[in-house]
Parts: C-alpha cells; sequence; structure tokens
C-alpha cells in the first residue's frame, strides 16, 4: 500500500493542467517603506529598480525583504508580516522565517474557498512566519494557533502582536515539537479539547524533516468529527517517496486523500509553481 502511495504521488506531478488562476496575493516591502507602499510588482519603487529586484527572489519568492504583504479581497485588509531571511541578522538556525511559494499559492485556494475556515478550530504545524495561519485568522476561522519550534517563537510572537494591532485577535502562538504529547496536550484545551477542526501544514513534506513525527502530530490534533479537514501544501523537490510515506501513513490511520495543483491555470513546464500541490485528508 506504501508503493501504491508512492505511484499515486508520482502520478499527481504528471496531472498538472486542472489548476486555480492566480493573482498577485503577496507582495514585499522594503524596510522604511512609508505605509501602502509596497515592493510587489506594481509599485513604482519596485518598477524603478527592477534590475535589482531579482537576486534578491529565491525559489520565485523574495525572501530578503523584511516584511510580506498579503492583499485579497476576501482578507478584508491588507495583512503584513515580518520575515528574516538567512542572511539577515535576525535570522535563527534551525527555522524556516520567510514565506515560500507553496504557501502563498495555498492561501490563494484559501481566499477561494474560506467557507472551509470560516468559523472553525485551526491550528498551523510548522508555521514559520504564520503566513498560512495569519490568513485563516482573516478568513473567518474562530481560532488559530500557530506553532513551531522553540527558536520560530520569537517572530511568530511578533508577528502575532502585528496581526493584533490589525484587528486580527484571533490568533494565539504555541510551540510544538512534532510527535511531543505533553505539547500537543497544551493546546487541546476547551473547544479544542477533542481536536482542530482544520489542521494546517504548508511545506513542511521535505527529505531531511522528520515527517513521521509531523504526521504524529497531525494525527493528535486532528478532530475525529466526520467534517475535520487535514490540509497540507506540499512542493515537490525530487521527493516522491517522502510524501508517499506521509499519505500511506494518513491513510493507515484512516484517512481519505484527495488533492489540487497549486499553479495558474496557464503555467508552463517552467514555472516553478507547477510542482505545488495541496492535499486533503478527511476520515473514511
Amino acid at each position: 500500500r506504501f508503493v501504491v502511495s508512492v505511484v499515486r504521488s508520482i502520478a499527481t506531478f504528471f496531472y498538472i493542467r486542472l489548476c486555480f488562476s492566480t493573482g498577485d496575493l503577496c507582495t514585499t516591502r522594503m524596510a522604511g517603506a512609508p505605509d501602502g507602499e509596497t515592493a510587489g510588482p506594481a509599485t513604482k519603487q519596485v518598477a524603478e529598480a527592477a534590475d535589482q529586484t531579482e537576486w534578491r527572489r529565491i525559489h520565485n519568492c523574495d525572501q530578503r525583504s523584511p516584511y510580506v504583504t498579503l492583499d485579497h479581497p476576501a482578507l478584508g485588509k491588507k495583512l503584513m508580516l515580518e520575515q528574516r531571511g538567512s542572511s539577515d541578522p535576525g535570522f535563527v538556525q534551525g527555522t524556516s522565517s520567510v514565506a515560500w511559494p507553496a504557501a502563498v499559492n495555498c492561501i490563494r485556494i484559501l481566499c477561494e474557498k474560506p467557507e472551509v475556515l470560516k468559523g472553525r478550530q485551526v491550528v498551523e504545524l510548522g508555521s514559520g512566519i504564520g503566513l498560512v495561519g495569519a490568513a485563516a485568522a482573516a478568513l473567518g476561522a474562530e481560532r488559530v494557533v500557530l506553532t513551531d519550534c522553540e527558536g520560530a517563537i520569537p517572530l511568530l510572537e511578533r508577528n502575532r502582536a502585528r496581526l493584533a494591532e490589525e484587528g486580527v485577535s484571533n490568533v494565539e502562538v504555541h510551540r510544538i515539537d512534532w510527535g511531543e504529547d505533553a505539547h500537543h496536550k497544551e493546546i487541546l484545551v476547551g473547544p479544542t479539547q477533542q481536536g482542530f477542526d482544520v489542521v494546517l501544514v504548508c511545506d513542511c513534506i521535505v527529505a531531511g524533516f522528520d515527517t513521521e513525527r509531523l504526521a504524529q502530530s497531525c494525527l493528535a490534533l486532528l478532530s475525529k468529527a466526520p467534517d475535520a479537514k487535514l490540509l497540507v501544501a506540499f512542493e515537490y523537490r525530487e521527493d516522491w517517496d517522502v510524501i508517499g510515506s506521509f499519505i500511506h501513513t494518513m491513510n493507515e490511520a484512516g484517512l481519505d486523500d484527495s488533492y489540487i495543483p497549486l499553479c495558474a491555470e496557464d503555467a508552463d513546464e517552467d514555472d516553478d509553481d507547477i510542482d505545488q500541490f495541496m492535499y486533503t485528508f478527511t476520515w473514511k
């Protein structure tokens, strides 16, 4: 059955033409830029420095600007979060403290389907800067818990405070080391004592990461309610056995899976986003 999961994962890669359209959802802001002036492709700031911005892009995403701004009508307002690239003095080794393209594309899909999150109890594992969780909160989730390892917590706390200042106050931050039952118990309280309605995982299925322990956390935190959902955004990096193993674990635990591609409908073979997918796991 594990082999079947891997084969299905490989088949996913070749079935990439039924894709969702994309817009200019995520932009970056230069340090010290005036309010409302972002470093996105439509601004004068970038137009004047177009020949200097390409070096800032990593994996088709600007990971060197100190701020990331999400802007979509469904969010109700612009959301600006802090990020810290590996060359930044504030970068903490062992954390993923920048935006990644899969997160931006995942948010785009969630903005088109806000009913998945509205009024729900949501937890994000491996939150990084909290980009996906922040969008979930703005889209109407009742409560969103951003989680990551100890080193990532200070940045997540700063972004939680920034969101609160912008009126998004339904966000909490907790440390979760994957697979640690004691950490799970700290957030399985009150309305989520029996688990969360939605568990979000974005760009955490990567070779070298302990995806077995990630799977343990997903299963420990996901509610057993029939409408509970585990949403996993994944970017192919020549590691189909990793996602295949994760899918197999979820299937063995009693979850069905389906997927959609995250690329634009007009994406060509050279587009980096063509290798990104969102898996949805629900109880059988």
